[in-house]
């Protein structure tokens, strides 16, 4: 950016200096005829026709050129110099030369006398009178000075310019990016539940209209792609209940009917296991397909979570004697939820925190408050961490290095059934590794205002 200003500073002083000196050079030929038109009473008296002329020019650039004039009268006596120009031979040519030209009563004209370039200025209809003459060198020399002035004046102010320059780079840079914001914005705000409404995004500019219209395109498309798919898992739930029901119903039956301890009827057990299997996965489709839809329907009561985490304390100590149970549970803290859906995401937590425990392991259970909110926390040590566990532990069907050994009963489904819970109550939950290679899993949500 910086060296972008540098060469249109520089560019612009050159092209400035080249075009603009020449007519400086005219100006200064035009300020002598105004000199001489205004102050031709007072010519014979130096001193007086310079203060006559920088009166009538306050301020002027150009009014300190008129020191360099050289004035030539046929009443003043002339010095060396002034003779030189003024009763030079070479005069009469001077005058009619092709630079010559008369304006209003004046005669202006340039060109060479006694070997230097001059300029010179008289009144057109005297034959002898009055004259104003300027070396050539000695206007270049105040339009030399001119630039030096410009010169020192831009180093002055350049780091205001550039102040302002920056100042103006932001300004058109916010301006520019707020209709990219406003597409970020709405993009980032997206999600599966969400699609299918219509966000407003006006386009500010022209160039702008073809990427909304590509948005809104994709977001309606996405939607279209989320619904058929949210409906395909549903009516697969639906469609499959009631035959595998008959099937579980008819395993049950012929369980019974069979020999004890035969291998049919061991056989049929075992498809009996994977029916029940089947259902399970069918009814956490269902239920998640409806989280999807945002059509989870909520009882919301008062629910005493510390009791109902006691409680499985107290149950788990009786039922998994190999585990080491630890707690530190905060009294009466009250959470308001679906208390069927909370059982279901803390029976979801506490499976899998055994399931996926050491032989005699440990597990632990915190319940604190926090301002305006509770924090539960489960730990359990396990055998083999996956790496990518925190990225996917979420994630639908995912089970890490289990996902191929059946000998842990699991779908892949519980945790991403809870994180549905979790969001429907306004709450988070998510899943980190300790440095003792435990797995943590921390839910937090909003205490019970009543």
């Amino acid at each position: 950016m910086l060296v972008i200003i540098f060469v249109i500073i520089g560019a612009n002083r050159m092209i400035a200096q080249h075009f603009l000196s020449e007519q400086l050079r005219e100006q200064i030929h035009q300020e002598m005829g105004l000199a001489l038109s205004r102050c031709d009473a007072s010519i014979n008296d130096r001193q007086a026709f310079l203060n006559c002329f920088k009166a009538h020019e306050p301020g002027s650039l150009l009014s300190n050129v008129a020191d360099y004039y050289v004035i030539c009268s046929a009443t003043a006596k002339l010095s060396d110099v002034r003779q030189e120009v003024c009763r030079h031979e070479d005069q009469v040519d001077f005058w009619l030369s092709k630079a010559s030209f008369v304006q209003d009563d004046l005669q202006f004209s340039s060109g060479e006398v006694s070997e230097q370039l001059w300029m010179a200025v008289k009144f057109s209809a005297r034959q002898v009178g009055s004259e104003i003459w300027i070396k050539q060198t000695d206007a270049d020399r105040i339009v030399s000075q001119m630039w030096a002035l410009r010169d020192r004046n831009l180093i002055r102010v350049f780091p205001i310019i550039l102040f302002m320059v920056f100042l103006l780079n932001i300004y058109i840079t916010r301006e520019l990016m707020k209709p990219v914001n406003r597409i970020q914005d709405t993009m980032s705000g997206l999600n599966a539940s969400n699609l299918d409404r219509s966000m407003p995004l006006d386009a500010p500019y022209r160039e702008f209209e073809k990427i909304v219209e590509v948005f809104v395109d994709l977001r309606v498309r996405l939607s279209s792609s989320f619904n058929k798919a949210r409906r395909f898992a549903s009516d697969a739930s639906h469609e499959l209940r009631t035959p595998l029901t008959i099937l579980r119903g008819n395993a049950e039956k012929l369980i019974r009917d069979l020999p004890l301890g035969s291998d049919a009827q061991i056989r049929v057990r075992s498809m009996g296991d994977e029916v029940e299997r089947l259902i399970d996965i069918t009814e956490k489709l269902l239920l998640l397909s409806r989280a999807d839809a945002n059509g989870l329907q909520q009882n919301l009561s008062d629910v005493n979570l510390s009791d109902l985490l006691t409680q499985l304390i107290h149950d788990a100590h009786s039922f998994q004697s190999s585990l080491k149970i630890l707690s530190d549970i905060e009294p009466d803290v009250m959470w308001r939820c679906d208390k069927t859906l909370v059982r279901q995401l803390i029976s979801n937590l506490y499976t899998n925190a055994v399931n996926y425990n050491l032989a005699n392991g440990w597990l632990r259970i915190v319940l604190k408050r926090t301002p305006g909110q509770f924090e539960l926390t489960i730990e359990n040590p396990t055998e083999t961490l996956p790496s990518d566990l925190t990225d996917h532990a979420f994630e639908r069907f995912y089970r890490g290095d289990a996902s191929h050994a059946r000998h842990i009963d699991g779908l892949g489904l519980g945790l991403s059934i809870c994180l549905e819970i979790a969001h429907l109550h306004q709450g988070s939950l998510n899943l980190s590794v300790t440095q003792k290679q435990a797995v943590l899993v921390r839910l937090k949500a909003p205490l019970s205002s009543r």
